[in-house]
């Protein structure tokens, strides 16, 4: 039985990549250009990979895209893109939080971990996962926290990268929970958007929008201009 042919976009972080998946289950990734801004390279790279995978990019049935926390710019890039394109040829749309693509990166047998994005002093946005067979599965609401208060109780691995705040840090040292650095691989956002779409979970174009952890630095800086709270 043929596979569902399906793109993935991950542009959440600094390091984008799309990953594509062809009928007969092979995946093929493509990093984005570092030197070059997710805008610039996005679209080629999608290009890129399709020509290497012998894919038109009306043969896609659905595109995935990680929708955050993480950069601005990336994730406002992604999504637009996703939803351009989806409505281009036809294609169904998959949501991926990234807190579960950065979650692949976390080995057996941690059963339940804290995943910690968008870092900034001593806030971030923390996302509670859990292992469910093969899968990591949300765990309560995610949001935007002081990392002073997350509770480290029944937690087996910390995924976090070099920005997590410095007290979160100690505590994990102080309690021996692992601190491991996140992935945020492509083929990761593939894996998991192929198996909400078996599930049936599929992402309205209009309801589909970036995840951020704050408001963008320019909003807050018009607001105070303004004098709107």
């Amino acid at each position: 039985m043929p596979h569902l042919t399906m793109l993935a976009i991950e542009t959440s972080q600094r390091r984008g990549e799309v990953a594509l998946r062809e009928a007969s289950g092979r995946v093929h990734e493509e990093a984005l250009a570092t030197r070059d801004r997710h805008d610039d390279d996005l679209l080629p790279a999608i290009d890129r990979v399709c020509a290497r995978a012998g894919v038109r990019a009306l043969d896609l049935e659905a595109v995935a895209v990680s929708v955050g926390p993480g950069g601005f710019t990336g994730l406002r890039i992604a999504v637009a893109t996703a939803k351009g394109l989806a409505e281009a040829i036809g294609a169904r749309l998959v949501a991926v939080p990234s807190a579960l693509v950065a979650a692949a990166s976390i080995a057996p047998p941690a059963a339940r971990a804290h995943v910690i994005l968008a870092s900034k002093g001593e806030s971030c946005w923390l996302t509670t996962v859990v292992r469910t067979g093969a899968r990591w599965t949300i765990e309560g609401e995610p949001g935007l926290v002081d990392a002073g208060a997350i509770a480290l109780d029944g937690i087996d691995v910390v995924c976090g990268d070099r920005f997590t705040p410095e007290a979160l840090r100690a505590r994990c040292d102080a309690g021996a929970v692992p601190l491991v650095e996140p992935v945020f691989g492509a083929a990761a956002c593939l894996a998991e958007a192929s198996a909400r779409w078996s599930a049936g979970v599929v992402t309205d174009a209009l309801r589909l929008s970036p995840v951020y952890a704050r408001e963008p630095e320019a909003v807050t800086l018009w607001r105070l201009r303004h004098g709107i709270q």
